[in-house]
């Protein structure tokens, strides 16, 4: 918040703002050089473009309409209030140091792009891996998976709080068919307000006679899962899911191949990141100016990591996934991370005559 900078100062209190996103995401859209020479109110054109100075190394030199359009409600009044932007830049700038929930193998570039546009210390906690999860996966669920041979089956799921229209989910499922392959599809949807129960609402978005064609090897689930035990089960191969930061880790540190489906807000950069940047993954194809996706794109994208995974740019991403997934469970390496970044915090607490306030 952006008052908290300010308020913790006036106490005698140096204050930490702490990321959870990627920073390619402020790198794109939360740095003064945004808004410089396009004024408080970007427009989708503006906002199709990288700001001022941004990496040139970069992968994203343009994203497409329906992002940029995603990304006005940055910029846009809260009730007359500050907009998502100046609550961001003034807390980043208000800040005595910003603490990212990242390290420079993943992102260098976009770290040494937004550090000097803010003039104060970047601490790196690294890329925080999930712990393995406790107790046993449903015994339903591992009894269905139990049935198909190793790294074989799909798993999708866009979480608890993203979601499909009825459109995007019937293209999904039918994309998911015509790979041959088996799968379990996790889908939520809003609540509606017609008292149906959840799994009625999933029986009357999916096509016609779609359950009996996929009988067998073919899941559709609405609600709750244990995800991580899934992912980790030995026959699922490829984790279909929103390019979500916490998602990815968990489909990276399983072993998953990811096919990363963005549909708001920070995961369109993430996709740009994991799919492009460091190609450990593959996006759905998808239309410019409105992001529809069809069948099709779901399943050439799956394809290609699990039955073209020895050709071409599909073994150059398996290859990738390979190397990153084994420098993330690297016991020294995520230990490295914290001590580096508890000793650079150390340095500046004892700099500073203050107390310390992260948040």
């Amino acid at each position: 918040m952006q008052w908290l900078p300010s308020l913790a100062h006036s106490l005698g209190i140096k204050s930490l703002h702490f990321s959870i996103f990627a920073t390619i995401c402020a790198a794109y859209n939360v740095v003064p050089s945004r808004r410089l020479h396009r004024g408080p109110n970007p427009s989708v054109d503006d906002l199709k473009n990288p700001p001022d100075g941004f990496p040139s190394t970069s992968s994203v030199r343009s994203i497409p309409s329906y992002q940029a359009a995603d990304f006005l409600y940055l910029f846009m009044s809260l009730d007359g209030g500050p907009s998502v932007y100046d609550r961001a830049i003034a807390s980043l700038e208000g800040c005595t140091a910003v603490v990212a929930k990242t390290c420079m193998e993943l992102e260098g570039q976009y770290i040494d792009y937004v550090e000097p546009q803010f003039e104060k210390p970047f601490l790196l906690a690294g890329p925080l891996v999930p712990e393995p999860p406790s107790g046993e996966l449903e015994e339903r669920w591992a009894r269905w998976l139990d049935g198909f041979p190793e790294e074989s089956v799909v798993f999708c799921s866009f979480g608890s709080e993203t979601f499909l229209s009825d459109e995007a989910a019937k293209e999904l499922v039918l994309g998911l068919e015509m790979t041959g392959l088996p799968f379990f599809v996790l889908l939520n949807f809003p609540k509606n307000t017609e008292g149906r129960e959840e799994g009625e609402e999933l029986n009357r978005k999916m096509p016609e006679g779609f359950r009996e064609r996929v009988k067998g090897r073919g899941v559709l689930h609405t609600g709750w899962v244990q995800q991580q035990h899934i992912l980790r089960h030995k026959s699922v191969g490829c984790f279909v899911c929103h390019a979500g930061l916490s998602s990815v880790m968990e489909g990276v540190v399983a072993g998953c191949q990811l096919v990363m489906l963005p549909l708001k807000g920070d995961q369109y950069l993430n996709g740009a990141l994991f799919a492009r940047d460091l190609e450990i993954g593959v996006e759905v194809e998808r239309r410019e100016e409105d992001g529809v996706f069809g069948r099709e794109g779901v399943c050439k994208a799956v394809r290609k990591v699990m039955t073209e995974a020895g050709e071409g740019s599909g073994r150059r991403v398996r290859e990738n996934h390979r190397k990153l997934k084994e420098f993330l469970i690297n016991k020294e390496v995520q230990e490295k991370f914290m001590l580096d970044f508890v000793g650079k915090l150390t340095e500046l607490v004892i700099a500073w005559p203050f107390m310390v306030l992260v948040a």
